[in-house]
């Protein structure tokens, strides 16, 4: 229950705080009478109403000046994604944020829904909740959102990863995919390597090269997350190729490019260059390295649900291989039991 205070007057008054308005300013409501429980009730009764009494703005000019207040602490990536979340909100940009409830936002998550995949839909409803948060802290809503759906990722064999080091060996992309694939490095992360990050065959990883919200590459001193500052143990032949200069010197965009065209030169079967660190993830788990040094390795926090659901997949030679065992251990059994029947009288 809001408290009165009182003042040289001898009124009481209570103050409340309503919302922030377009400049960033933080609103109160005040509340003034002659004495303290009539000032209190006036605040009481103003807080079981305020409800319907939120900034009276459309949520598409709240989205926007969001945006703006929080350009410059956010990342440009996160900005550029909210940017891009943005367009999508035509279906409610001119409903006032009084009248935003869960009936007037489940339609526009159906329509949503009906094109988009869930994690799209799940970052655009993220970035409303986050703008109501800012501008009507209190709002609860109950959408329904569509339900998760786990990707299934084949990853790439051992043979053809070594396929595509053999054709590249001596270049810049042969660097990045020892980066990625026994390093975990990231695209962004790789790029933004210089000579100085190179202390004996310590590696450190500081910086980002990520497309601001003009779609401009630039590198930033702040990796992806704050996990993902992290020192790497370099062996050869790596660590001679980056004694000797060998860094990438180019913008994630481009190698993503040089990448796709040595698969198709090399004639390795297509796949993303990302999932180079789900094979690290995978290999790890499956050496029996704890997740816990997979994490600080590969820069994802610790107990990360993504490390474990997302980057431990398995490849399907190694899967076929712990399945044989399963399959020699059943046979052993069964032909153990066939034998002691065939033997009883």
């Amino acid at each position: 229950m809001p408290t009165a205070r009182k003042l040289p007057s001898g009124s009481y008054r209570v103050r409340i705080f309503s919302h922030v308005d377009r400049s960033g300013k933080k609103i109160y409501e005040s509340f003034t009478a002659p004495t303290k429980d009539e000032a209190e009730g006036l605040a009481s009764d103003w807080k079981r109403s305020r409800k319907t009494r939120p900034a009276d703005i459309t949520v598409g000019a709240a989205v926007d000046d969001y945006i703006k207040a929080k350009r410059g602490v956010l990342s440009p990536s996160t900005i550029r994604g909210y940017n891009v979340c943005r367009k999508r909100f035509d279906g409610i940009q001119n409903l006032k944020l009084r009248n935003v409830t869960t009936a007037t936002i489940q339609p526009w998550i159906s329509e949503l829904s009906a094109e988009l995949s869930w994690k799209t839909v799940q970052n655009t409803y993220g970035l409303l909740t986050a703008v109501l948060k800012y501008y009507v802290p209190g709002t609860t809503l109950t959408v329904k959102l569509p339900p998760k759906t786990k990707r299934f990722y084949d990853l790439p064999s051992d043979e053809d990863i070594q396929t595509l080091l053999e054709y590249t060996k001596g270049t810049e992309l042969w660097t990045a995919l020892m980066l990625a694939r026994y390093y975990s490095l990231r695209r962004s992360e790789i790029c933004a390597l210089d000579t100085s990050d190179l202390k004996n065959n310590i590696l450190t990883v500081r910086r980002a090269c990520i497309l601001d919200e003009n779609g401009n590459y630039i590198t930033r001193d702040i990796p992806k997350t704050y996990s993902s500052y992290r020192r790497v143990l370099i062996a050869d032949p790596l660590l001679s190729a980056l004694q000797a200069g060998q860094f990438v010197s180019y913008n994630p965009g481009t190698l993503s490019d040089r990448f796709h065209a040595a698969l198709k030169a090399s004639g390795v079967s297509p796949f993303n260059f990302h999932l180079l660190r789900h094979v690290f993830a995978s290999k790890a788990a499956l050496n029996g390295i704890p997740d816990f040094y997979t994490a600080k390795m590969g820069g994802w926090e610790q107990n990360s649900s993504v490390l474990k659901e997302i980057y431990q997949n398995v490849q399907e030679s190694d899967l076929f291989e712990q399945m044989n065992l399963l399959n020699g251990l059943m046979q052993k059994e069964y032909d153990t039991k066939y034998d002691t029947k065939k033997k009883s009288p």
